[in-house]
């Protein structure tokens, strides 16, 4: 590869260098919207509907607000049980919550809440992202295609030429 290859090479990776980073943290932040997206969607695919059989501790809710989490033991329909936090309480023994084996929620509110807010945020990232390559690239193009600036005119007038001193006149002959 010649040397101006190389150079060449070398400036385009540079000047790739902002839009890629600015890709790649979009598709990081883009993996954690789906990752937190898919662990509340996968809660309220596999959850269900359980009746509180104990409550042992509760924890406190910052300031005057409710508490944030209480421990719990709990009962499915089929006779199963699980335990753990039950979040978004208050609860009382024999309410009905939404439950997994380890976790519980007070209603599923929370849940499509943590799953249909974040989601529609990561699908305006996936289109943001997606419209922002497709301009980015578009516009590469129309910069690669673009003919090159035309030239300053010529001038069609010959060049100055040095003024050769005239002897001087010799005046009116008479």
């Amino acid at each position: 590869m010649s040397e101006d290859a190389r150079r060449t090479t070398r400036n385009r990776l540079r000047a790739l260098g902002t839009p890629l980073a600015a890709f790649g943290l979009l598709l990081v932040l883009i993996g954690a919207v789906a990752l937190w997206v898919g662990t509340n969607a996968h809660r309220l695919i596999t959850g269900e509907t359980a009746t509180v059989r104990t409550l042992e501790r509760c924890t406190e809710g910052v300031g005057t607000a409710p508490a944030a989490a209480c421990g719990s033991e709990w009962v499915f329909p089929d006779g199963s049980t699980g335990h753990g936090e039950i979040k978004n309480p208050p609860v009382a023994v024999g309410d009905r919550i939404f439950a997994g084996d380890d976790w519980a929620y007070s209603s599923t509110a929370p849940l499509h809440r943590a799953v249909w807010l974040p989601g529609a945020l990561l699908c305006l990232l996936v289109l943001g992202t997606i419209a922002l390559a497709v301009g980015y690239r578009i516009d590469t193009r129309r910069a690669r295609a673009a003919p090159p600036p035309p030239a300053p005119p010529q001038s069609t007038q010959h060049p100055p030429t040095q003024h050769q001193p005239q002897p001087p006149d010799p005046g009116p002959t008479g």
